[in-house]
């Protein structure tokens, strides 16, 4: 099949990668498998040797049939878009020893982050995640405080989830190869959110605004000199230095301002 640029589409073909992906992801301690783009099917089939359900969510309808007649019965393939699909009425249910689902998943380059953000919205309906997605974006999510690539994107991941870089993926692992490299990323969801929805939606707008004033100091940034000497905060230090502990109390004392 071929690949469709249009969708991002790069088709993991490596069968070690595979083998790898299939290994973080534990699929027979679960209660199953929701798989994010397909493509072929390569890793479908690893995912689907086991005795789990497998549910893969696929967008290109040539992907769909192609699937459907590699796999058969093996699995359910649903032609839809993970950017505004029902995820978790995808998800198979949690088995009868309380193990939940899993998502696996090979984010395409155009959307990964959108995807991404959608899939930390499940929260605990799922066990955890292995997703492959352009190296950059992953460094950015998994960043921790004090580095450059702290900011919006690892702050929000932190607020649902622990994340992990736990591999990387060359362009050779993929048909056509990318231009760029991969990591494969472990998700846990937290056992519950830090905030509502409603709160988080505010709180990552305020880290927001921080992260766009990223080479102001906080003192510019925030204006709010005395809830930053209140709290303790150096007033010329910068907000990518701020763990997400300390950007919670700010955002309270300051009121999202």
């Amino acid at each position: 099949m071929r690949a469709d640029k249009r969708l991002g589409q790069h088709f993991l073909v490596d069968p070690a990668v595979l083998e790898e992906i299939c290994a973080i992801a534990d699929v027979e301690h679960s209660a199953g498998v929701l798989e994010i783009g397909p493509g072929e099917g390569a890793l479908t089939a690893y995912l689907a040797a086991g005795t789990k359900p497998v549910v893969a969510l696929e967008k290109d309808p040539r992907a769909v049939l192609h699937v459907r007649q590699r796999l058969g019965e093996r699995v359910r393939v649903v032609e839809g878009d993970a950017l505004d699909a029902d995820l978790a009425a995808l998800l198979p249910p949690a088995d009868q020893d309380g193990r939940r689902p899993i998502v696996v998943g090979n984010l395409p380059y155009n959307v990964g982050t959108a995807i991404f953000r959608r899939l930390l919205a499940l929260g605990t309906q799922v066990e955890r995640m292995v997703l492959m997605l352009q190296r950059e974006v992953a460094v950015r999510l998994t960043a921790q405080p004090g580095t450059r690539d702290h900011g919006l994107l690892s702050v929000a991941t932190a607020m649902r989830a622990k994340a992990w870089q736990v591999g990387a993926i060359p362009p050779e692992a993929f048909r056509p190869q990318p231009k760029v490299e991969s990591a494969l990323l472990l998700v846990e969801p937290l056992a519950r959110p830090r905030m509502s929805d409603d709160a988080e939606e505010r709180f990552l707008n305020f880290v927001g605004k921080l992260s766009q004033s990223r080479r102001k100091t906080l003192g510019n940034a925030v204006g709010d000199r005395r809830a930053l000497e209140a709290l303790g905060i150096d007033p010329q230090a910068r907000p990518e230095t701020l763990d997400l502990e300390t950007l919670i109390a700010l955002h309270e004392a300051t009121g999202g301002r």
